[in-house]
């Protein structure tokens, strides 16, 4: 069996695993608000024309892509430090190591799905979704002239790109978040279901002492350098929109124009980031807690 298809059937064996909380979790927001629309009361937006109708349905679209995106990835990141002894636990540990697949592409496969895929898979499923919830919303706002109102072509382009920018995002933020939740799946596999509150309990109370009683507030800053980095990787790295507001027509219609060549320098704008040293330390810590985890499976077997 080749480095490929083993890899592949790790991979499978996530999907096979996990497909249903997953498709849950990613239709669970739309389908709430798509049934209460029906009960919740009415709006009218006037005589609105077609640019603000437009960035309003462009809002609703990106609104529920960025929802379904934002809950997918929680759950996924929940996981991930109980997975860390998942094959000791249920007894396939020997099964997988069969295949013959080694343990770093059981950990690797597992930190590629969760972290990587289930994420940008959810954005694909939150653009279908918005368009659903972004076509009744707008019914229901505007009624039958909605269909009229809205330029639905430039809106679904528009939000294809920013959910493009957001995936490639994903893999960039995926880099500034691996020393959080690799220190977790460390910490699960060798302290087992005490590893999660001893880090959190660590980072807290250490955290506290030291800035509290010495003045030190490394730890607060580590961690804030690190989410502000995963943040801008994620979107708006270029800080474009820091403060800004779109008032009139004419900005709307030159945003929705101009998204695709903000999006290229946005995404530009995030890997030139790459080079803090806080990644670059990050991802040391996140190598030593992979060997860390590698090291765990080795001890079990």
């Amino acid at each position: 069996m080749t480095t490929t298809k083993r890899f592949t059937t790790l991979m499978q064996r996530e999907w096979m695993q996990h497909r249903i909380g997953w498709m849950v979790v990613m239709a669970l927001l739309p389908a709430i608000t798509l049934v209460a629309m029906p009960f919740q009361g009415s709006a009218e937006l006037g005589n609105a024309k077609l640019p603000p109708a437009s960035l309003l349905a462009l809002m609703i679209m990106g609104g529920t892509a960025a929802a379904v995106f934002g809950l997918s990835w929680f759950v996924a990141m929940f996981q991930l430090p109980g997975l860390a002894r998942r094959d000791q636990q249920d007894r396939t540990i020997e099964f997988w190591m069969s295949l013959p697949a080694s343990h770093s592409e059981s950990v690797a496969a597992t930190l590629l799905t969760h972290a990587v895929l289930v994420p940008i898979a959810a954005l694909a499923v939150g653009l279908g979704f918005g368009l659903i919830v972004g076509l009744a919303s707008m019914f229901k706002l505007i009624g039958v002239a909605a269909l009229s109102q809205v330029s639905w072509i430039t809106v679904i382009g528009t939000a294809l790109v920013g959910v493009l920018r957001m995936a490639f995002g994903v893999l960039l933020m995926t880099l500034w978040t691996a020393p959080m939740f690799m220190i977790l799946m460390a910490a699960s596999a060798w302290l087992k279901r005490w590893g999660v509150p001893a880090v959190i309990g660590a980072l807290v109370i250490g955290g506290n002492v030291l800035d509290k009683v010495y003045g030190i507030r490394i730890v607060g800053d580590l961690l804030k350098a690190q989410f502000q980095g995963a943040g801008h990787a994620l979107f708006n790295a270029s800080n474009t929109f820091e403060g800004r507001t779109m008032k009139s027509p004419d900005e709307v219609g030159d945003f929705l124009n101009n998204l695709a060549t903000w999006a290229l320098q946005d995404a530009g704008a995030a890997v030139q980031q790459l080079a803090s040293p806080h990644l670059i330390g990050g991802l040391l810590v996140a190598a030593g807690c992979f060997y860390l985890v590698i090291l765990a499976r080795k001890r079990s077997t």
